[in-house]
């Protein structure tokens, strides 16, 4: 008897719309990914959904702050999400497997082919 295929995991109700299309979008194209990737797609997803909301904050207010002494100035949730998209970011860089390797094996192959015997 076999064991039934593993169900995933619910995503969390609290992700934006754009945090789930981004979930998807990267395990479609990344099947494979292992558990620590999975977890790292899940840190980034909840970073965008994060961002999405502190967007709405500062979008509501006219992105616009007043400052201790009364300036105006840049909301702090337009600040926020910008750093929490930029994390995001970077953790989903590292998710993306390039289609000719990694750089440091495309050297080695250009290396072999540059030093190598032509046979």
């Amino acid at each position: 008897m076999t064991a039934a295929p593993e169900q995933p995991a619910p995503l969390p109700e609290s992700w934006t719309t754009g945090a789930r299309e981004t979930f998807e979008a990267v395990t479609d194209e990344r099947p494979d990914l292992t558990a620590a990737e999975v977890a790292e797609l899940f840190h980034a997803c909840a970073l965008e959904s994060a961002a999405e909301r502190l967007d709405a904050v500062a979008l509501a207010a006219g992105m616009v702050a007043r400052g201790s002494t009364g300036q105006p100035c840049v909301h702090p949730g337009a600040i926020e999400a910008r750093l929490a998209r930029t994390a995001a970011a970077q953790i989903l860089g590292r998710l993306h497997k390039p289609a000719h390797g990694t750089p440091s094996e495309r050297g080695r192959r250009a290396a072999r082919a540059r030093w190598s015997p032509a046979g």
